[in-house]
């Protein structure tokens, strides 16, 4: 055997064992848990992997969490992000606060969970994705608390709930965006009717607040039904962390914790006053086309005002569109591309 024979064996298990030595998975010092016990839990910062349902090749499914365990006792907040699959800001919202918060200075227990939808995330989609029916969807915040013996989604939103959600928690936010070809300002769902869950809204400082009484099978709702206080947090627009909204966001929260008196400080008003409704309207389209939007997000508007031209492949005018009462911009169509029964503009009032 040649000296270069030997040099060209030698260079070739070199090539091949260095990205098996270089590799690494993310996270693979994280544990696997069946259900999260925060109480148990020293301070500190703790990071786990909640295994929930069970895809078809019988793997489970693997949702982050982080869990801050404050030095001292005091409220127990949890901030959910993701149960739809594009709405991606609020990960980033809790990724920096769980970089930013010191346990040690914390009094009480901060439950995220950075990705609710895994089976949405991975496929960039809403809903959640089952493997029935050649990729079944299902929207998950219309099925909370799930059903341990119903369908996939079901198990999967029951696991999510028994898991990390009940009985870990005594406030909550959901995070969330507008969904896809479409935006939304700093935004709070909240129902007035519970003192608690209106300072809330108030307190995370958003541009426009709808006093709603929620919508069956919403994260916020299912909590609100077992006495929980608790909102939903619309962060502008999907599939993006825009620097602004996510820095307002994570502002907003952290004013809730002082308020919760969870973290040093004062809770302070809005700068703003944000715009406040009890209803909204979706002027929406009657054909398909290209849209252009002549309002913009907050803007107010007056009954009849044009909102919003509708124009064919060739750039001929289809429709015009008029507000049907006064308010002011909640939504926009932000996708040019609408088909028949889309919205174009969301005026609340």
């Amino acid at each position: 055997m040649t000296i270069r024979y030997l040099i060209a064996l030698l260079v070739l298990a070199t090539t091949f064992a260095t990205p098996a030595r270089a590799a690494a998975l993310p996270g693979k010092d994280v544990p696997v848990v069946q259900m999260i016990a925060a109480a148990s839990l020293p301070t500190g910062r703790h990071d786990f992997y909640l295994s929930v349902a069970a895809r078809a090749s019988g793997q489970p499914y693997l949702v982050p969490v982080i869990v801050l365990k404050g030095a001292e006792p005091g409220l127990r907040l949890g901030l959910f992000a993701a149960i739809h699959g594009d709405e991606l800001a609020g990960i980033r919202v809790i990724h920096e606060l769980a970089a930013g918060i010191d346990p040690k200075t914390l009094k009480g227990t901060l439950l995220m969970v950075p990705g609710l939808n895994q089976p949405g995330l991975e496929a960039g989609n809403r809903h959640f994705i089952s493997g029935s029916g050649s990729g079944f969807r299902t929207d998950l915040n219309r099925t909370m608390p799930g059903e341990m013996k119903g369908d996939a989604a079901e198990r999967y939103a029951a696991d999510l709930w028994h898991g990390v959600m009940a009985g870990q928690v005594d406030r909550v936010v959901d995070l969330h965006t507008q969904t896809r070809g479409t935006a939304y300002p700093l935004f709070v769902f909240a129902d007035f009717s519970n003192a608690v869950a209106r300072q809330m809204a108030f307190d995370l400082m958003p541009d426009m607040i709808k006093n709603d009484p929620g919508e069956g099978g919403t994260v916020e709702t299912t909590f609100m039904k077992s006495g929980i206080p608790a909102v939903t947090f619309e962060i502008g627009v999907p599939e993006r962390f825009d620097p602004l909204l996510t820095t307002r966001a994570h502002d907003g929260i952290i004013n809730l914790m002082r308020r919760a008196d969870m973290i040093a400080g004062r809770a302070m008003p809005p700068a703003r006053q944000p715009i406040v409704g009890s209803g909204y309207s979706n002027v929406t389209t009657d054909a398909g086309g290209l849209a252009v939007i002549h309002v913009a997000l907050l803007d107010p508007v007056k009954q009849g005002q044009l909102l919003a031209t509708l124009y064919d492949p060739f750039g001929r005018e289809i429709a015009t569109y008029r507000a049907p009462h006064e308010g002011h911009v909640l939504s926009v169509a932000t996708d040019p591309r609408r088909e028949p029964g889309a919205m174009l503009v969301r005026i609340l009032r």
